[in-house]
């Protein structure tokens, strides 16, 4: 594989992996737990994972060991399996998110009246 589409693939695990720690619910009671605590170094990793850019900075990091680890061949195969499942999710949301964009029969709730009047919106077959 190219070193271009590699590392084009790194910054789209970097990106997942950075979303994930910073905006999913998984984290949560992580971030609860760094938040009360009066431990300096814990509330420093508080601030840290809730800047996603502050985290994707360490992140990234990773990923350029990981990178690396690729590349000289010493990266453990399930490891690789996991971070390839990572960037095909990560990617898989960004085409479905096109195709919800480009997709014409699509309608939001937003377009939906809340009174439950929907007679006035027509499909398109």
């Amino acid at each position: 594989m190219s070193l271009f589409i590699v590392f084009t693939l790194t910054i789209v695990l970097a990106e997942a992996i950075t979303n994930v720690i910073s905006k999913s619910d998984l984290f949560l009671p992580l971030h609860k737990i760094l938040f009360e605590s009066n431990n300096k170094i814990l509330k420093f990793c508080h601030t840290i994972i809730e800047c996603p850019y502050c985290t994707s900075v360490w992140v990234g990091l990773f990923c350029a060991l990981i990178l690396y680890l690729y590349y000289i061949k010493a990266l453990p195969l399930l490891l690789a399996l996991f971070f390839m499942g990572v960037i095909v999710h990560r990617l898989s949301n960004i085409v479905h998110c096109l195709i919800d964009r480009i997709d014409s029969n699509h309608i939001s709730l937003k377009q939906l009246n809340i009174e439950g009047q929907k007679n006035d919106i027509e499909y398109k077959n």
